[in-house]
């Protein structure tokens, strides 16, 4: 390999200052164009006992970035003639896999819905061995010995495309149909058709995956939190929800594949209407979002622009792959805590060097101050998730340790504490309409939500797929 750039001093140190306040021992990252590596390098501990230090190369489990490879692999599927997105699920499943409503009659939802989280599919971790014999039960339903077990049984929630219901299970479907598709297992599907095609050397969609080159997930599990605890005896018998394992300069690889349309090094890896359909909006989980979903990918904008690709995240691990198309500009942030705010702003960050934008500007105050005060004043109180709860008792419990507190605190402007996902508090500055706010936190930054008044109280929808309610 080439002698790259090493992270500009500036993203160094501020990189530095995040994994010591956030508890995170290293994080890899990586920003380039169509052409090659703009600079890379690596900050911190891959492995506090071996002393190893991050570099480019270090492999570290991606998490929830694997979708991207997931959808990939089956829309190459689509591309061959065998599989065809309109079609039902259930089409291409055995007989004792095939989704079901909840009360028992077979599910309508087509192949697309798997990919956009709108198939009605329940959220959820099913296909993770938490290395707890009594809680991997519990939160799988029963034994869990392959990716068949993980989607056997599988119950729609509401209706097919009436919420956006953010669902590994959808992801380990799709991974099933696509390998099924191909006549192989889904790992060695993706390795044959979308990894090696890539050039993705130092990429495995594994179960676990440890030693020396490895970064070792650090933290706690239950409840996820950041620490200097090895969190490394997880296993994801369902690989295709968060299963892949590589380096910054692979997934570098894949980017510049997004950011070529589909090819990268004169080789088409999804035609170009595919594609075309993966990486455009397609989704929202209301009708006033800016930012949704595509086709497995995220889509969204920030500071005018529009950013495409995945985050990821699970104990030990949290990750961000950051797209903007217009700009044929890439970065991806891999570290190995779970501190969501952590990739997130160093994407963020690295994105705005490389383009050269100034720091963000502070919002200017509303226009109708003592209207924008009353309605912060009446959405004030405790919101609890809707729609993406998970199931069972875990959800119930999550639900209880998981309420959000919002606070009006001055000119419209809210504070929202209490949101795991958010890593931190956030903020919700008025932006145009009352009721519509952007987004100021270390987690999607410069996004958009919206607060809709009805009959049973404030409903409160962020993020890409986040729909909470007043208690």
């Amino acid at each position: 390999m080439h002698e790259v750039e090493s992270i500009p001093p500036v993203l160094e140190a501020s990189i530095r200052t995040q994994l010591r306040e956030r508890r995170t021992q290293g994080l890899a990252l990586a920003c380039f164009d169509v052409d090659g590596i703009r600079f890379a390098g690596g900050v911190g501990h891959a492995d506090l006992a071996r002393g190893e230090t991050v570099t480019p190369r270090t492999v570290f489990r991606v998490a929830s970035i694997s979708k991207l490879f997931t959808t990939t692999l089956l829309l190459t599927a689509v591309d061959a003639g065998l599989v065809d997105l309109d079609e039902p699920v259930n089409r291409y499943l055995p007989p004792d896999l095939r989704i079901t409503t909840v009360d028992g009659t077979p599910a309508e939802s087509r192949v697309r819905t798997l990919l956009s989280h709108t198939s009605g599919l329940p959220a959820g971790a099913r296909g993770a061995d938490l290395g707890n014999r009594t809680l991997t039960r519990i939160t799988n339903g029963g034994p869990l010995r392959s990716l068949a077990d993980a989607i056997s049984g599988l119950r729609l929630v509401p209706r097919p495309g009436e919420r956006v219901i953010y669902s590994n299970a959808a992801f380990n479907v799709a991974g099933y149909i696509a390998g099924r598709a191909f006549g192989q297992p889904f790992e060695e599907a993706a390795r044959t058709r979308v990894l090696e095609p890539l050039g993705m050397s130092d990429a495995e969609f594994t179960a676990h995956r440890v030693g020396p080159g490895v970064a070792t997930p650090y933290g706690s599990i239950v409840p996820p939190a950041a620490g200097p605890k090895p969190a490394d005896h997880i296993r994801l018998i369902a690989t295709p929800m968060g299963g892949l394992t590589t380096s910054v300069l692979d997934l570098a690889r894949f980017g510049q594949m997004v950011l070529n349309g589909g090819e990268l090094d004169g080789r088409r890896i999804l035609s170009r209407p595919v594609f075309d359909a993966a990486t455009t909006l397609s989704t929202r989980n209301h009708a006033e979002l800016e930012q949704g979903f595509g086709l497995g990918f995220k889509v969204q904008s920030w500071r005018g622009r529009r950013i495409i690709g995945h985050d990821g995240n699970m104990p030990g691990v949290a990750t961000q792959l950051w797209l903007a198309p217009d700009d044929g500009l890439g970065v991806v942030a891999l570290t190995n805590g779970y501190s969501l705010g952590v990739p997130h702003t160093t994407a963020a960050a690295a994105m705005a060097h490389a383009l050269g934008l100034p720091p963000d500007p502070t919002p200017d105050p509303p226009v109708n101050v003592s209207a924008w005060e009353e309605f912060g004043r009446r959405v004030e109180g405790t919101y609890e998730l809707q729609d993406s709860q998970l199931p069972g008792i875990v959800g119930r419990i999550a639900n209880l340790i998981g309420k959000v507190e919002v606070r009006h605190e001055t000119a419209g402007r809210l504070r929202l504490d209490g949101n795991a996902g958010s890593d931190g508090p956030v903020w919700l500055w008025p932006d145009g309409a009352v009721g519509h706010y952007r987004v100021d936190g270390a987690v999607d930054p410069d996004t958009n939500a919206f607060i809709e008044g009805r009959s049973d109280g404030p409903h409160l929808w962020l993020g890409h797929g986040a729909h909470l309610l007043r208690t």
